[in-house]
């Protein structure tokens, strides 16, 4: 560094940072100071009761660098040896990363780049005009020699550093704050999934008239999404899927209800509308939360293949025959769950033939979605059934979870994507 404020970077060149202003015409060195310009630094707080004359020596050493919107003054690791007065503008400094939520608002009359002055070490954090800016840079020769071996300018500068740590320090008290919060968010949802999967049934054995097989793969966020499978008499079994509006443990808890409620009005001999009309009674009794869920339920006799169910507001069933496509099952009358007290529902039925498959899912296998945000799609979805004719449950299920995950490549889904595949094989067992 030389007496004269022209600084030399480690090559023994000038300094980069005044090198690039001056480049740029942004930079205003000795002689080219005006009235106006004199009359800003001399309002700004650092120079507060400092002598005239002595302020005119002090900007013969120093700069002006302008900055644009956007543009950036200091970066971590860069090296800084000037602290920069902010006359007019607006700066913002971000310590972990530019698009950071978090940041410090330095205005005119602050100052930054006095830490990486005062220990000698790169600077920490970035700092980028929020506004158009002229910054006064003062050489860390002079800082030291010249000002603050001055009492009065030495306790200026001080005040104006307590001020930027204070604010600094809030900056980190927030940062830690949200860190804390998404810590318990992020328990919170574990508790939630560890409830969801904690419900669903592990073992799905019928019997040899009917293959059946499951998957579930829970969102980044836990929703509400549920399947079921259990006896309902010596020939018949029930097969339900749901989907709980909402997310997490309130969403979890409420399909913990549905789930309850559902399996112990089945068990009572009554047909199956008046069963989900009972559930979706008590359901709207007994919900501050003003929660809902869609749901499908069927019946389905081992021996005959009968196959009964209610809709309730849910992505119609699949059913695939042997020589057939894949088509919606038409949805009887029935809304969601959870909504309307005295709603009814209407039941449908059809007769499964032996090999004839269902496959029962939630949006979150339609929705699931690519990084171009394309749905995967009912069409999707048919067309990969179609590749399985003749498969069992267990391999059709496995092949729709595989090609929704191909077809996702690696995006989060902000859906639970479920999934319930029911192939009916018949009274005369496996084939």
């Amino acid at each position: 560094m030389t007496r004269d404020g022209d600084l030399l970077d480690q090559t023994g060149g000038p300094d980069p940072l005044l090198r690039s202003a001056e480049h740029e015409g942004s930079g205003v060195g000795p002689g080219a100071w005006d009235a106006d310009l004199v009359s800003l630094v001399e309002r700004h707080p650092m120079f507060e009761g400092m002598d005239p004359g002595r302020l005119q020596t002090l900007l013969s050493r120093c700069r002006i660098r302008g900055l644009q919107l956007g543009e950036v003054l200091l970066a971590p690791e860069q090296v800084n040896r000037h602290l920069h007065l902010l006359l007019d503008g607006q700066l913002r400094v971000h310590i972990d990363r530019l698009d950071s939520p978090g940041s410090i608002l330095i205005e005119a009359g602050e100052c930054t780049g006095e830490i990486s002055v005062i220990d000698c070490r790169p600077a920490t954090a970035f700092v980028v005009a929020s506004a158009p800016s002229r910054i006064l840079l003062i050489p860390e020769g002079t800082l030291w020699e010249d000002l603050l071996a001055t009492p009065r300018i030495a306790r200026n500068f001080m005040r104006l550093f307590a001020d930027r740590l204070r604010a600094r320090t809030g900056v980190i008290q927030q940062a830690l704050e949200q860190r804390l919060r998404y810590e318990h968010m992020q328990r919170e949802l574990g508790i939630a999934r560890d409830i969801q999967l904690g419900m669903l049934p592990t073992h799905l054995d019928p019997g040899p008239e009917i293959d059946i097989a499951a998957r579930m793969t829970p969102a980044q966020e836990v929703g509400g999404d549920f399947y079921d499978v259990f006896p309902v008499g010596p020939d018949e079994h029930c097969i339900a899927i749901g989907d709980v509006s909402g997310k997490g443990v309130p969403a979890a808890l409420f399909m913990v209800g549905a789930m309850t409620l559902l399996r112990s009005e089945l068990l009572v001999a009554q047909p199956i509308e008046t069963a989900v009309a009972k559930v979706n009674a008590r359901l709207c009794c007994e919900n501050p939360t003003a929660m809902f869920a869609t749901l499908i339920v069927a019946l389905v006799n081992r021996r005959t293949g009968l196959l009964r169910y209610v809709n309730a507001g849910h992505d119609p069933i699949l059913l695939g025959g042997q020589g057939d496509g894949y088509r919606p099952l038409a949805p009887p009358r029935g809304i969601l769950v959870g909504v309307a007290e005295t709603a009814e529902y209407g039941v449908a039925s059809v007769a499964l033939q032996p090999g004839d498959v269902l496959v029962l899912c939630t949006d979150g296998v339609t929705e699931a979605m690519n990084p171009a945000r394309q749905w995967f799609s009912l069409d999707r979805l048919i067309g990969c059934l179609s590749l399985e004719r003749g498969h069992s449950a267990r391999e059709i299920a496995d092949a729709i979870s595989r090609s929704i995950e191909s077809f996702a490549d690696g995006s989060p889904q902000s859906d639970d994507i479920t999934l319930v595949v029911l192939r009916y094989v018949g009274a005369s067992g496996p084939e």
